[in-house]
């Protein structure tokens, strides 16, 4: 699409050029008997309106040599790249805990309960506590009551392959 606009731009500064030129070769006299020097119009004077759309031209063609990716159509990033790279970031900002339970309960579905969580990770009860606090104030996961324990869900916008 670009590469058509492009060229069309080119080829419409040049037939201005060519049109200029040949209006003005043909329509002004140059130096003329009876005028008097300098009377008529010095035709090398109207060099820079054909000059000036053709090296527009060539300078136009000389980038899309150069330069390509002007032809080529941008990549376009599909919803689930997108949401990888969500997740990619904000485990880049959690602390190393934080991301451990993160991590582990990606890898069990998005959904744990609390007491899973404290034994799969190796971490005690209250320092999970407070780690999913971490993060759920933060909207990473959610908890949810779940008889004595609760049940501790990723957040719908950072696990994408969530049921």
């Amino acid at each position: 699409m670009w590469a058509r606009a492009v060229v069309l731009i080119m080829l419409v500064s040049i037939l201005i050029g060519v049109a200029t030129y040949a209006l003005i070769y043909f329509a002004f006299p140059s130096e003329s008997p009876g005028r008097g020097y300098g009377g008529g119009t010095l035709r090398y004077a109207w060099a820079p309106f054909v000059a000036v759309p053709v090296s527009f031209s060539i300078g136009l063609l000389a980038y899309l040599a150069l330069f390509p990716e002007i032809k080529q159509e941008q990549p376009v990033e599909t919803e689930l790249q997108l949401e990888q790279q969500t997740l990619e970031a904000v485990k880049r900002v959690l602390k190393d805990d934080e991301r451990k339970i993160v991590e582990l309960m990606m890898s069990s579905g998005g959904k744990m309960l609390q007491r899973d969580i404290a034994r799969q990770s190796g971490f005690g009860r209250v320092k999970t506590h407070r780690i999913l606090y971490r993060l759920s104030t933060r909207g990473i996961v959610v908890a949810e009551k779940h008889y004595n324990t609760y049940q501790i869900t990723l957040a719908d916008w950072l696990f994408p392959q969530k049921e």
